[in-house]
C-alpha cells in the first residue's frame, strides 16, 4: 500500500520558500548535484525544442538537478504530444470538419479523441510544471534570493 496523504514538498522548495514550518529539513536526504540533466534520446523534435527553452529558465530557478532527467523529459514529451494534438484539430478543421467534432462509421456526432488527448497532456504538463515551479500558484512561494550556505556545502562541512 502505498504512502497516504499529500506527497511531501521537496527540500529545495522548502528552502526556497524560507522553511514557513520551521520544521527541521531531513538530515539524511540525498542531494543529486545541480545542473542540466542529460536530455533523453526518445524525445521528438518539439519536445528537444521545449527542453532548450526550458532548462535555462529551471537552472536560472536553482530548481533543475541532473537527477531530474526523467520529470523534465516527461514534461516536454507532454507538451509535444499536445502540440501535436493541436495541429491535428487545425488540420481537421480545415478539411472542412469542425476539429471539435467527428461522424462516427454509423452516422453519430461524437466528440473528437483529440480533446482527450488535449485535456489529458495539459494535466500532466500542469502537474509536472508544478513539481519544478512553473505555473503562477507554485512559483509564489519560492523565495528567489541567494541562499546563504550550499545545502551540499552545509552537510559536507558541517
Amino acid at each position: 500500500m502505498g504512502s497516504r496523504g499529500p506527497a511531501p514538498k521537496p527540500t529545495a522548495v522548502r528552502i526556497l520558500e524560507g522553511n514557513p514550518s520551521k520544521r527541521p529539513l531531513p538530515a539524511n536526504e540525498p542531494l543529486p548535484f545541480p545542473g542540466e540533466p542529460d536530455m533523453p534520446s526518445h524525445l521528438t523534435r518539439e519536445a528537444r525544442k521545449e527542453w532548450k527553452r526550458l532548462v535555462p529558465i529551471l537552472l536560472s530557478m536553482r530548481v533543475l538537478t541532473a537527477a531530474d532527467g526523467i520529470a523534465l523529459g516527461n514534461l516536454c514529451q507532454a507538451y509535444s504530444l499536445l502540440v501535436q494534438a493541436h495541429k491535428s484539430m487545425r488540420q481537421a478543421s480545415r478539411a472542412g470538419g469542425s476539429g471539435l467534432l467527428m461522424k462516427t462509421p454509423s452516422g453519430y456526432v461524437q466528440q473528437s479523441p483529440l480533446i482527450g488527448i488535449i485535456n489529458a497532456q495539459v494535466e500532466i504538463i500542469t502537474r509536472i510544471s508544478r513539481e519544478f515551479g512553473l505555473t503562477p500558484s507554485s512559483r509564489i512561494r519560492l523565495d528567489a534570493s541567494e541562499p546563504t550556505t550550499d545545502p551540499l556545502e552545509a552537510k559536507l562541512c558541517g
